[in-house]
């Protein structure tokens, strides 16, 4: 709700200011940039510590920022150029909270009610943005804008006490927490190979860089109206948000009917449809009817792409996979918002609308055949039961040296076929989870004698492979288990690089001089 009327407040102050185009699309970018940039930072945190601080020092550093900008605008320093930069230090705060945030709605519920939890949260996001533009608007007539963001404040400070008063149950771990570059590489491998991350970032990428525009280029299509005013501005905020709200109650049944990738191509191309007649009229009875259709459309494409990463992802890489996909879809605003400034100041508002609803309509035709996911078993996500190796690590170091990992099995001439099948999925699986390397080889000496070897960074990361492990994990390798013809089970070797090796066991990686 405050942040909401915070967005009138900004956004009004700096077009009043008789700023570029381009200057006031800067308050959009602002507002994206630091989710961009550090959400896959702060989504390594939520993975591994408690999400619950996580979001308490997010929203402090939100406070922080609204407090500074409160005090600056009833001092009458606040100027364009101190007005972004506040946003963007707000911003800081928000990426903070947004990845935690974002994972914690799938620990509320179970599993098979995610996607009823995620639109639950979308709502109250967007009743949000209905009332609180409105509440801006008229607050900001009759008060000014110090009032505006001072409620902003007051906002932030109810929002931390109900974080405070929350008492999660936070899961036990039997492995420490996974050092920040290391849990960024692993979102990052785990989305090269994972279909559903890719497409989703991709898809959403693309919306956000056309789809931007609205947000954009909306204070200066309420400013350049005859009758434009920040309450006029309010309003076409709080008509994108009851639009949000009316699309959510149906976005379940729509999903039902069309299926995930269905709804996000007919939801984007009446987004795009909306952008056009926004750029071609300058009558208010057509735009907010365009503007009440383009909120229930964004609400259809993100609610979707949000609940689709909820749940097809497993919970040890959910916050980070939800921070990507923050990332892709912020990445795109934050372009956009910057492109299609430049080009109001150049080609006019009405201009660049039209511009942005036909690369929109464009993009919903070139990504048509990128498919999202629409059946699964979500129970297959959960962690499998795992046993770590009976070996002692205390001959080397954990933290550092690559592990070699083989796994023989034997496999009869009739199995090969059913072998290359089962080994796509394994592959996938292995370097998803943490592989650096994989290969499956036959043995030319020994008939039917087959070795699936991968390589991982460190034994500590070894470990961590087999934590991650899920059910639908476990069915893979289960299939290939069946494949094997041995009395016994597949032999599993595992070999540390000298470079682990401790000095205290009797190994030096010191080189001495050579003498002369």
């Amino acid at each position: 709700l405050g942040t909401w009327a915070q967005s009138v407040a900004a956004a009004w102050v700096i077009t009043t200011e008789q700023s570029s185009p381009l200057m006031v699309a800067m308050i959009q970018v602002a507002a994206a940039f630091p989710l961009v940039a550090l959400s896959i930072l702060t989504g390594v945190l939520a993975d591994n510590y408690d999400r619950r601080k996580v979001m308490l020092v997010g929203m402090l550093l939100e406070l922080a920022g609204g407090i500074f900008i409160t005090i600056l605008a009833y001092i009458g320093l606040l100027h364009p150029i101190t007005l972004i930069i506040s946003v963007f230090c707000i911003a800081i705060g928000s990426a903070i909270v947004t990845p935690a945030w974002q994972a914690a709605v799938g620990e509320q519920v179970p599993r098979e009610h995610i996607g009823s939890a995620v639109l639950l949260n979308s709502v109250n996001y967007n009743v949000a943005r209905a009332v609180g533009p409105a509440i801006g608007g008229l607050l900001l007539g009759a008060a000014g804008a110090p009032t505006v963001f001072l409620l902003n404040c007051v906002c932030y400070g109810s929002l931390i006490w109900a974080i405070w008063r929350w008492r999660r149950d936070v899961p036990a771990r039997r492995l420490p927490p996974e050092r920040l570059f290391e849990g960024v590489v692993a979102a990052l491998r785990y989305t090269q190979h994972s279909t559903v991350t890719r497409v989703v970032m991709l898809r959403a990428f693309a919306f956000g860089l056309s789809a931007s525009a609205l947000w954009a280029l909306l204070p200066l299509l309420a400013y350049a109206h005859e009758q434009g005013d920040a309450l006029l501005y309010g309003y076409m905020l709080g008509a994108l948000g009851v639009g949000a709200i009316l699309g959510s109650a149906v976005v379940r049944r729509l999903q039902a009917a069309w299926g995930a990738s269905g709804l996000v191509s007919v939801a984007a191309g009446l987004l795009a449809a909306c952008l056009l007649g926004l750029g071609l009229t300058s009558t208010l009875w057509l735009a907010f009817p365009a503007l009440l259709l383009s909120g229930a459309c964004w609400i259809g494409v993100l609610a979707t792409y949000n609940t689709t990463v909820q749940r097809l992802v497993p919970d040890w890489v959910k916050a980070r996979s939800l921070a990507l996909y923050q990332t892709a879809i912020f990445g795109g605003l934050a372009a956009g918002s910057f492109m299609w400034g430049h080009f109001a100041g150049t080609m006019g508002v009405s201009g660049a609308l039209s511009a942005a609803g036909v690369m929109l309509a464009i993009t919903v035709a070139l990504l048509y055949r990128s498919r999202l996911p629409e059946q699964v078993n979500t129970q297959s996500l959960a962690r499998a039961d795992t046993t770590e190796p009976a070996l002692s690590a205390a001959g080397f170091n954990t933290q550092h040296g690559a592990v070699l990992v083989a796994v023989e099995y034997l496999i009869p001439r009739e199995k090969l076929s059913a072998l290359i099948d089962a080994a796509r999925p394994l592959r996938l699986l292995r370097l998803r989870n943490g592989a650096q390397q994989w290969q499956l080889f036959r043995d030319l000496e020994r008939e039917g004698v087959w070795r699936e070897v991968f390589l991982v960074e460190s034994w500590m990361q070894y470990l961590r492979m087999i934590d991650r492990m899920t059910l639908a994990d476990k069915m893979v390798l289960d299939g290939l288990l069946a494949l094997h013809d041995g009395d016994k089970p597949p032999v599993v070797s595992r070999n540390v690089s000298y470079l682990a090796m401790n000095e205290a066991q009797g190994f030096s990686l010191r080189r001495e001089p050579e003498s002369l």
